[in-house]
């Protein structure tokens, strides 16, 4: 049996800040999985630049990442029906499994952080079309040493990456995709691509919260990539 989990999704296009924060002690701040000051400073300078951007439309209400995008994002859907409750439930026991979401305004949140509506992405077509910030170059050097050092002090058993490529190619860049045997990453493309992702998200929930992992982790390859078809 596997004590600790890592989880790295995409954010989501509709987000969703009705949740309120019932206990705000219960909520994460980048100490909690950064220990180097320096890349914490570039992260939240590159969020603030980002954030004072017009065009991202920062909101002005507080709820936590999690719900930001699991309560409206399209590759969530089936995680709200069926294991939204329980699932939020397990991750504020960070022994278990710890949630972050790679974000085009946040870099990479953590999932009980706290967060802010917003608009903006790593892909630079969508950008352009819905005008919106297009920002993967401002993360593209910083974000796989942040991904590197969160994994480095967190020191999970499994770790499992969702997304497209626009997304993936930052875990890509990091050295604990090229050497670490306990990563499997599901990378998507095109416009359907959170539809693909939703039911293996849930899958592997439902491994998480019923202790099925060896059984997911015997379905899937290292790496695992769809179909354009699809």
């Amino acid at each position: 049996m596997f004590s600790s989990i890592l989880i790295i999704s995409s954010c989501s296009a509709k987000k969703d800040d009705s949740m309120p924060i019932s206990d705000i002690t219960k909520t994460v701040q980048p100490s909690y999985y950064l220990n180097d000051n320096s890349l914490i400073s570039e992260m939240l300078a590159i969020r603030n630049t980002i954030f004072k951007n017009e065009k991202a439309n920062l909101g002005n209400k507080n709820t936590y990442a999690f719900d930001l995008y699991v309560r409206k994002g399209n590759a969530y859907k089936e995680i709200f029906e069926k294991n939204y409750t329980r699932l939020k439930s397990y991750i504020f026991n960070p022994t278990k499994l710890e949630w972050f979401f790679l974000s085009g305004g946040y870099g990479i949140v953590h999932a009980l952080e706290v967060a802010k509506k917003y608009q903006a992405t790593f892909n630079r077509s969508i950008a352009h079309q819905k005008n919106i910030p297009f920002t993967g170059t401002l993360w593209r050097d910083v974000l796989p040493p942040i991904c590197d050092a969160i994994i480095t002090k967190l020191k999970p058993d499994l770790i499992y990456v969702f997304g497209s490529r626009d997304y993936t190619e930052f875990v890509k860049k990091t050295n604990f995709w090229k050497t670490a045997k306990n990563i499997k990453m599901f990378e998507s493309t095109g416009s359907a691509g959170p539809l693909w992702l939703c039911p293996r998200l849930d899958d592997l929930v439902d491994s998480v919260l019923n202790d099925k992992m060896e059984i997911f982790n015997n379905k899937y390859n290292k790496f695992v990539k769809q179909s354009p078809r699809l």
